[in-house]
């Protein structure tokens, strides 16, 4: 077990050092700073929130799924970020320094992007006619993190369908 996580680390390297090495993040950091922090999850509140208050149809069940999804997703990475405890690039890569400051130690998953993929999928239940902005905005986040220099590639992976199987668990639990 031990050798397909080294292997899978190292792959994960090598694909993060390519990224940092193509991507031309200097000129455009602004804008991936504002989409990684559209990932903090202040866009969320304002999202459900503001569509809880609006009354338009399904605005009830949004909210109430939102909410669960987020009860099971937030112990559930947080429990994994404990399990993995994986280094961060900056931690990992000797001579590497991120863009940006994590907000925590470790990286797996992405809970950034957990969060977008919650959400995404929520939305796109809900209101399909908003699925390909979502599914835009929700990879823009997951890539944001590896662009600024805070993810590994497989955590933006894990944080997609850890995300996505939260969202799935909380329409079941809400439609049954």
């Amino acid at each position: 077990m031990k050798i397909i996580a080294s292997q899978v680390q190292s792959l994960d390297t090598r694909v993060f050092l390519w990224i940092q090495q193509h991507a031309p993040t200097f000129k455009v950091f602004p804008v991936i700073r504002f989409i990684s922090k559209t990932g903090d999850g202040w866009a969320y509140a304002m999202l459900v929130f503001s569509i809880q208050l609006s009354g338009i149809p399904k605005s009830h069940d949004f909210f109430t799924t939102c909410v669960l999804a987020y009860l099971i997703e937030v112990p559930l990475y947080l429990f994994l970020k404990q399990k993995f405890k994986r280094n961060r690039p900056q931690n990992h890569i000797r001579g590497y320094q991120a863009k940006i400051n994590p907000i925590d130690e470790f990286s797996f998953p992405s809970g950034h992007t957990t969060s977008a993929f919650v959400m995404n999928l929520q939305v796109i239940y809900f209101f399909p006619a908003l699925a390909v902005p979502m599914m835009l905005w929700a990879l823009s986040i997951g890539s944001s993190r590896v662009l600024l220099g805070v993810h590994f590639p497989g955590d933006i992976i894990a944080g997609s369908i850890l995300g996505t199987l939260c969202s799935l668990l909380a329409l079941f639990i809400t439609t049954m």
